[in-house]
């Protein structure tokens, strides 16, 4: 716990003081499950480079997703984070869990009936389809408020870094990947809770 506590302000303190890599928009179309470890590694060097380094990697208004190289494992893998900033400090920041995405769909899913109607749909399609999130936003959801707009691209925008997390942390085909992340989406839709989702998903442990 005590040396998370210290990773985490050391990261703060390199967000704050500015000392991050800005590659966003670098990657906006995800590259298939099989090739996600040699695209990521082409543009940012998670294999081959393992020294410690913050790279933001998506920025909607005041939330900001980044990645974390390395996680503290080995190999390729590495750690998304998501910042929330208000009047330029941060006000939040963590590690989104599926547990938090799970929550965020949820509460998007209350917010218009459009996004009750095709949230899911627009999930199998940056997931399994590899969309990008803007083509996503204007398939789906043109005719939202600008607001909902927003929330859907955080929510799309850490879900996307998620799904790549687990590409390469879980490379298929010899592990699911990205394809357990689709089904906590799955299991929301079938009418599971996030508790029932985590008695029948071990994430982990695949």
């Amino acid at each position: 716990m005590v040396a998370s506590v210290r990773v985490e302000e050391t990261i703060k303190s390199i967000i704050v003081e500015g000392r991050f890599l800005n590659k966003c928009g670098v990657i906006t179309q995800l590259p298939a499950p099989n090739d996600v470890r040699n695209v990521l590694n082409a543009h940012f060097k998670i294999c081959d480079d393992r020294s410690f380094r913050i790279i933001l990697v998506e920025e909607i208004d005041n939330y900001k997703v980044f990645i974390q190289i390395p996680d503290g494992k080995t190999g390729c893998d590495f750690r998304v984070w998501r910042v929330v900033f208000e009047e330029g400090e941060i006000r939040d920041m963590k590690v989104p869990t599926h547990d938090d995405l799970g929550k965020m769909y949820i509460s998007l899913k209350e917010q218009h009936p459009l996004v009750e109607e095709y949230l899911i749909n627009a999930t199998v399609r940056l997931i399994r389809d590899r969309w990008d999130v803007d083509t996503i936003i204007q398939h789906y959801f043109g005719k939202v408020p600008t607001s909902v707009k927003v929330e859907l691209k955080k929510f799309l925008a850490t879900l996307k870094w998620i799904a790549l997390q687990e590409d390469t942390n879980y490379p298929p085909p010899r592990k699911l990947g990205s394809k357990y992340a689709l089904a906590v989406y799955a299991l929301l839709e079938c009418g599971f809770t996030l508790s029932e989702i985590r008695r029948v998903i071990r994430f982990g442990r695949y």
